[in-house]
């Protein structure tokens, strides 16, 4: 008997996560500055999660001329099994004063209704290591 059709009809029929979102955006605070993100998913994968683009922008908390301008693929809607916690992950360029490239991941939870936190780290060879927190909408 081979069950190879069953699994993956059942892969495709799991859910990535109870938040998946097609569009978010939020604000942050972190150990950098202070900023906007927002994001778009392109589409999900099967038990892994949700990939998507996001764009972020970030002032200062200090030198106004360290604002840092990012854009990166991200693979969102990480389930974490018996918690209502999920987790992404981001790569791509950013801009403070030079171009470079960062990675970032963390988590995400629900507040009250499509309204949640999020919290992260991140690095990056333009902006260095850092890491915050933040509300997020999911549309």
């Amino acid at each position: 008997m081979n069950l190879r059709p069953l699994l993956i009809l059942t892969a495709l029929a799991f859910p990535c996560s109870a938040s998946a979102a097609t569009a978010w955006a939020g604000v942050d605070a972190s150990t950098k500055g202070y900023g906007l993100h927002a994001g778009l998913s392109v589409f999900q994968v099967p038990i892994l999660g949700t990939l998507g683009v996001e764009g972020a922008a970030e002032k200062a908390w200090r030198n106004t001329n360290a604002n840092r301008y990012a854009v990166g693929a991200t693979l969102r809607d990480i389930n974490l099994p018996i918690t209502r916690v999920d987790a992404f992950a981001t790569a791509g360029a950013e801009y403070v004063n030079r171009f470079g490239v960062y990675a970032e991941g963390g988590l995400r939870g629900p507040l009250l209704g499509p309204a949640g936190w999020r919290a992260f780290v991140r690095t990056g060879t333009a902006s260095g290591f850092g890491g915050g927190v933040g509300l997020e909408l999911r549309f």
